[in-house]
């Protein structure tokens, strides 16, 4: 079965939703309560503000409006309370139409009916002679006017008093509404704790259990163990660092056997080197050079020869260490080229120019005698004429060159070609003599310094050859 993977995002994005949405959906619920109750107590307040301002004025105006009118003091024309009626009909349709309680819009229907009859007494006295006698025209206005008014006043009064009993009634809900909001926040707010305690208790376990398990995993790997693998776990981010320690341990693998390998082939490279330098034709030959100078009484020559292998060969072993001065490997070469100048002095002259400043800086031991005893064996013993041989060095930017040139035979191309070729197989398959100091000097700066540093070689038959090396300008010694 599949594993599923959630990331904390999500985990973190669904505790919010579990704890927030009831939240969210109580303050919503809340506000709408709020707005409802907020509109009907406005309306009410609203309502009641209009009908107690028509209770205090339409009495009083029409009562007076009349009254004037009866007695011959103003004309309909001028004072008209047609212009009131129509006014508190508006105000009772638009009382009737934001009044809820049924009660209420029946007393503003009988408002509105007994409106109707105030018109009509209205009328009756307009078409009527309102000229006559004085106690006459107020009885009149007794009966058929301010009797109406009155009615009309008291209806009001009465729906004032229905709304303002509806307005407390509406206080009392509103009262226990609040007390039951009160309580939902309570058990919400419960809910909201217990479920973030069981939520955090949750997800802590889901993120600490495998943070141990992944903390052991990488102290086992602290203490060399590369056979562990990388905890399992539901959290996406966990896991993708499980899978990168995993394919970092494997890649650390591959690297400590590539290292191995590297070590080993330097071992054994150097090995080769070092059984090639001491080799035992150049010791016999050397100990016959040194018997033939005892026997011939030359005792001087005998010391310096016999110094000078002493030195080549203490500098050649250097207790072991894979690197010397550029000092050192010049005090080698010049060893190594007395002893064999001994034997070839009617046939090689030598000059060795290094820069003074490059001395101090590291190179590896035995460098520079195979490219030399290439050049003496295989370059100037083959060639007729006498020969010289140079080794210098220089320093050009971060790098250390330097170079082996001899006038001797030289190489014809395809011979510097196969010489290239084997340079570049790192001196692998060797079957000859000839070139393999050279192939393997190569692979050694290969090894040590880098595929940037390398070997090159350059050769004209009859003419020379010349090898130059670049190596980086550092400090090991």
């Amino acid at each position: 079965m599949k594993r599923r993977h959630d990331s904390i995002k999500s985990q973190i994005n669904m505790m919010q939703i579990v704890v927030f949405l009831p939240v969210i959906l109580m303050i919503g619920v809340l506000l709408s309560m709020m707005a409802w109750q907020n509109s009907q107590y406005r309306q009410s307040i609203r309502n009641l503000t209009m009908a107690t301002e028509f209770n205090f004025d339409f009495k009083s105006n029409i009562d007076y409006k009349m009254y004037r009118i009866v007695i011959g003091a103003d004309t309909f024309q001028t004072l008209d309370p047609y212009e009131d009626l129509e006014n508190s009909r508006k105000i009772f349709e638009e009382l009737k139409a934001s009044t809820p309680q049924e009660t209420s819009k029946k007393g503003l229907d009988g408002l509105l009916q007994l409106i109707g009859i105030l018109e009509k007494r209205i009328d009756d006295i307009k078409a009527s002679s309102i000229f006559g006698d004085y106690d006459q025209n107020m009885e009149r206005l007794e009966k058929d006017i301010y009797v109406i008014t009155d009615l009309i006043k008291e209806s009001m009064s009465n729906y004032i008093y229905n709304e303002t009993k509806t307005l407390e009634s509406m206080r009392q809900t509103l009262d226990e509404q609040i007390k039951q909001v009160i309580a939902l926040c309570i058990v919400i707010s419960a809910y909201i704790v217990i479920c973030l305690m069981a939520s955090f208790s949750a997800f802590g376990k889901k993120i600490t259990t495998p943070m141990e398990e992944l903390c052991n995993y990488t102290m086992k790997l602290a203490n060399g163990n590369l056979n562990v693998s990388a905890p399992k776990s539901n959290i996406r981010e966990i896991q993708m660092l499980s899978d990168q320690y995993d394919q970092m341990v494997v890649r650390i693998g591959e690297l400590i056997s590539h290292i191995r390998e590297e070590q080993e082939l330097k071992r054994k490279t150097e090995l080769k080197l070092l059984q090639a330098q001491i080799n035992p034709h150049f010791l016999y030959n050397t100990l016959d050079t040194i018997v033939w100078l005892a026997e011939g009484k030359r005792h001087e020559e005998v010391v310096e020869m016999i110094t000078a292998l002493s030195l080549f060969l203490r500098t050649g072993l250097n207790n072991g260490r894979d690197f010397i001065t550029i000092r050192g490997e010049e005090e080698h070469i010049k060893s190594y080229l007395q002893i064999q100048h001994f034997r070839y002095e009617d046939i090689m002259d030598y000059e060795i120019d290094f820069e003074e400043e490059i001395k101090d800086y590291s190179i590896l031991k035995l460098t520079l005698q195979p490219i030399v005893e290439n050049a003496l064996y295989h370059g100037i013993k083959n060639c007729r004429k006498k020969g010289s041989l140079k080794i210098s060095g220089w320093l050009k930017g971060q790098d250390i060159f330097l170079r082996v040139e001899d006038n001797g035979i030289g190489m014809k191309q395809e011979e510097l070609l196969k010489m290239r070729k084997l340079v570049r197989r790192r001196g692998e398959d060797v079957d000859q003599r000839e070139g393999f100091g050279i192939a393997n000097v190569a692979e050694r700066i290969r090894l040590n310094f880098g595929e940037a540093y390398e070997l090159s070689i350059d050769s004209q038959y009859g003419v020379g050859t010349s090898v130059t090396l670049r190596i980086p300008a550092v400090l090991k010694c």
